[in-house]
């Protein structure tokens, strides 16, 4: 296990981690991270780009064997550095991107509706459909104007 104690070496990590899962030829590379819950569960969509073409990339495999990433105990301590006290929530959603030049943005946000989908008990509540979980677990969420059953008006 690492530890962490700095956002810099953090950062330093994820795009290291990227960097070594990447193919030889690439453009940008982008990491889509939905905190499902802190310390047991993070979700990681990989993709990178070259030439206009998009393609997944597999954090967890190096040289075509199974690698253990260090990739999800550094986004668990970004946002546990990020957290003011045991009670805030900084963020649920991030996104690294990171380019062939060596640039790179990251970018984080509070989903309410990504928070509310973790918060339903399997047996006893009512789920949304696979198409709206699906829009939710996405980077830009629901649209706006997107009508809500489960919220309270």
């Amino acid at each position: 296990m690492m530890k962490f104690t700095d956002i810099d070496e953090i950062y330093n990590v994820i795009g290291q981690e990227m960097f070594d899962s990447l193919p030889e030829k690439w453009d940008r590379a982008t990491l889509e991270v939905n905190l499902d819950s802190l310390d047991i569960a993070i979700t990681i969509g990989a993709k990178f780009s070259f030439n206009g073409t998009e393609s997944a990339f597999n954090l967890y495999k190096r040289n075509g064997k199974i690698y253990s990433s260090g990739i999800g105990e550094a986004f668990f301590s970004l946002y546990k550095i990020m957290r003011k006290n045991e009670q805030d929530v900084p963020w649920n959603k991030a996104r690294f991107e990171i380019t062939s030049e060596g640039d790179f943005t990251i970018d984080f946000k509070y989903d309410e509706d990504f928070a509310y989908l973790n918060s339903l008990d399997p047996d006893n509540d009512r789920y949304p459909s696979s198409d709206e979980i699906l829009a939710i677990e996405s980077w830009q969420g629901l649209a706006e104007d997107y009508p809500r059953y489960w919220k309270k008006h």
